[in-house]
């Protein structure tokens, strides 16, 4: 019988979905869904996300490294 190979998983994804658990990322990731809500509820809006998805990727990045 052929063996079913084992599938490989990124150690940087483990980690990243370890630390979106942190309060800091929790935080982070909380206000930037809030952003991404607010915008998607405006049928024009210049508001962008930008900040609050750059925060929440620091964020995660500082816990990996």
């Amino acid at each position: 019988p052929q063996e079913e190979e084992e599938e490989l998983v990124d150690p940087l994804t483990t980690l990243r979905e370890q630390c979106e658990q942190i309060e800091k990322c929790v935080k982070a990731r909380e206000r930037l869904e809030l952003c991404n809500e607010r915008v998607s509820s405006r049928s024009e809006t210049e508001e962008q996300c930008t900040e609050e998805l750059f925060d929440f990727l620091h964020a995660r990045d500082h816990c990996v490294s």
